[in-house]
């Protein structure tokens, strides 16, 4: 999800129009002298082309397009496809700039003329949902069978698992999670001990960020872990919406 929207007006620095989607707060006037001075620095690459640029925040990504003297940034999280921001963020100033443009020249710093302007940024975030993609969650198949039937019955109380629910950290393992692979995987050389250890909480309940922080081990060698258990038959992924 895109949890803010800003638009910076290039000379001043002020923020013509904020939207907020989510859940990530921002103190909103620190946030402009704070984007200023990136867009300063990602001029002298970009020279107001359009570029996108992107900040890692670690829980999130800012990012930044620079054109038509107003930088419009967003805050979004990192499953979020950044080709699709960058886009809407392009259509957005796009937009602005033809509705505005030729009152920012001589604007008097009154922001209230530009809450017209706020649906059509609703609109083209699809209320910050345009860039958001099914989340993949990875589960060993000896898990599956459980897991599957654990939301079953969740779906019946008209319930279904979310990617909020996936934030909530809970130290209560479900039973069926005790089960383990085969040892042969170890001796037959396709992981080690703290491979296969960090295999198991492929539960469906991590995504591969969070096996990465809890195992300590960056995302890269996850993902390896998790191809090898792919080509191995040993793992299916399940959708989140």
């Amino acid at each position: 999800m895109i949890h803010n929207l800003y638009l910076i007006h290039q000379y001043t620095g002020i923020c013509l129009i904020h939207r907020k989607y989510g859940t990530i707060e921002f103190n909103q006037d620190l946030v402009s002298g704070f984007l200023t001075a990136l867009k300063d620095f990602s001029v002298e690459f970009s020279k107001g082309s359009g570029e996108l640029k992107v900040i890692d925040m670690q829980v999130f990504y800012l990012l930044l397009v620079f054109k038509e003297g107003v930088l419009c940034t967003a805050a979004a999280d990192k499953n979020d496809d950044a080709k699709i921001t960058h886009k809407a963020l392009t259509d957005i100033i796009d937009r602005f700039a033809a509705k505005y443009g030729a009152k920012l020249d001589g604007w008097s710093g009154d922001v209230r003329i530009f809450r017209g302007f706020e649906p059509v940024i609703d609109e083209i975030l699809k209320v910050g949902r345009v860039a958001e993609l099914k989340l993949k969650i990875p589960i060993l198949k000896i898990f599956e069978r459980d897991f599957r039937k654990s939301q079953k019955q969740i779906a019946k109380k008209g319930l279904v698992i979310s990617e909020e629910d996936l934030r909530e950290v809970t130290d209560k393992k479900l039973e069926w999670t005790s089960n383990r692979l085969p040892k042969q995987i170890i001796t037959q050389g396709f992981l080690d001990k703290q491979e296969f250890k960090i295999a198991h909480l492929a539960d469906g309940f991590h995504t591969l960020s969070e096996i990465a922080e809890e195992s300590g081990r960056p995302e890269s060698e996850i993902q390896r872990i998790m191809d090898s258990l792919d080509n191995l038959e040993l793992l299916s992924f399940i959708e989140i919406k």
